[in-house]
């Protein structure tokens, strides 16, 4: 029984009555929540008149297809039901549904012959299956923790991982495992080429992250390893947000290192913190305010993958100019808090900062910043380009022409001859042609 059994006065009612403890505080308790959410210290009503009608509906819900397919039936019956009673000012609760993808695991095995080699149980490398051409074998799951390159195309089980699989499924104790490396066979490896290990290549394929797949990635041991805003980054890294994406370790390195050359723009080789009270530059400007648009109007539409590669574009070319402007790095720290919560409150103290980061106001974009002041344009004589020029980007169509013909750089190809057409392609490209 739940909890709520303990209640004995309120379980048990009037007349003999007995109230339901297990199901009620389960899906009717969080049918409406939300509701409660807009006046929750009231005690003579779930919520005043006036807190619904002020807040009405939930405005997003987001949640995994399972638990939202189920959730939003009951709720949105309970809540028509105090609709219909006038309790509530809106007929339906949520004006728009979000179904995060599922993050899904590679599922690793190793296959079992069905006939047995030798009166035992025969496994077998994958690739060496598949290039004798046997399919007459079943498919073992393997723990992810046992398996080398675990996710790639080329994850296997050495004679160590094949030791870890014996141990976990004992009844594969004397099991023979054979690949193109040579067998391991009772606790001895003898090598077929002079190989020092096995070298058994499992079958990959994506599926469910599940506990009888044996490819559960414990939360718990990436924080461990690589922090929890890297962790958190690259899960939003991972893909589109309502898309299903393979958890892949491998590309968790990539999130790291990022982060590491995040805070490595604040110190210097021995951790001092060395921010400069410069004037930002144009250039260092443009990068910012470029990040800043990118990254908000990305959050609008849920784009949060793309918001980290914006991270990673502005960082780049920050870290190219050696930028360690506070003009420049302060915002950007707010900027990337909702992404990386642990390591922005950390700089942002160190900035000198008593309130949270989470606190200040988010950034927004200046378009002065991202106007071009200039403009690229390839020269070419007769259609083959000769050399690239920057010329203002208000520049008229005539001045480009004018400007194009007097440069000192294009006589060798144009002296003694004569310009007939000079073609302007404004913001993409000059031609000039001669004959």
């Amino acid at each position: 029984q739940s909890p709520l059994a303990r209640h004995e006065e309120w379980m048990n009612a009037q007349e003999g009555f007995t109230r339901e403890t297990d199901t009620m505080p389960g899906f009717a308790g969080s049918s409406w929540y939300f509701l409660r959410y807009m006046d929750a210290h009231k005690d003579e009503e779930f919520a005043s008149q006036d807190a619904l009608k002020y807040w009405k509906d939930v405005d997003i819900y987001i949640g995994g297809t399972e638990h939202a397919t189920g959730h939003l039936l009951y709720s949105r019956t309970w809540n028509k039901f105090l609709y219909d009673l006038g309790l509530v000012p809106v007929d339906e609760p949520f004006k728009q549904l979000v179904n995060q993808g599922m993050i899904q695991g590679v599922i690793e095995s190793i296959y079992l012959m069905k006939d047995k080699k030798d009166g035992f149980n025969h496994f077998m490398c994958s690739t060496l299956a598949k290039s004798k051409g046997i399919e007459d074998y079943a498919k073992i799951p393997v723990h992810v923790d046992f398996v080398n390159d675990y996710g790639s195309d080329d994850s296997y089980l050495d004679t160590s991982s094949i030791k870890k699989f014996i141990d976990w499924r004992p009844e594969y104790s004397d099991a023979i495992f054979e690949c193109s490396k040579g067998v391991f066979h009772k606790g001895v490896f003898t090598p077929s080429n002079n190989s020092e290990a096995s070298h058994m290549i499992t079958y990959s394929e994506v599926g469910k992250m599940s506990k009888s797949k044996f490819n559960v990635i414990n939360p718990d041991d990436v924080v461990d390893e690589y922090g929890a805003d890297c962790f958190r980054m690259y899960e939003m890294f991972l893909g589109p947000l309502m898309q299903a994406k393979p958890w892949n370790t491998n590309g968790i390195d990539g999130v790291s290192k990022f982060l590491k050359r995040f805070w490595n723009m604040f110190f210097d080789a021995n951790d001092n913190w060395t921010i400069s009270q410069e004037e930002a530059t144009k250039e260092e400007l443009k990068v910012l305010h470029t990040a800043i648009k990118k990254v908000n109007e990305d959050i609008e539409r849920m784009s949060f993958n793309t918001c980290v590669s914006g991270f990673m574009v502005a960082v780049n070319d920050l870290s190219k100019k050696k930028c360690n402007k506070a003009a420049i790095l302060e915002p950007l720290v707010r900027l990337i808090a909702p992404f990386a919560p642990f390591m922005s409150e950390e700089l942002w103290h160190r900035f000198g900062h008593e309130s949270s980061v989470h606190m200040a106001d988010y950034p927004e974009h200046d378009e002065q910043y991202l106007v071009e002041d200039s403009v690229t344009y390839p020269i070419a004589i007769n259609g083959k380009t000769r050399m690239t020029v920057d010329f203002p980007a208000d520049a008229s169509k005539e001045d480009l022409e004018k400007s194009a013909v007097e440069l000192e750089e294009l006589n060798k190809w144009i002296d003694g001859k004569t310009i007939r057409r000079v073609i302007v392609v404004p913001g993409r490209m000059i031609n000039i042609v001669v004959g």
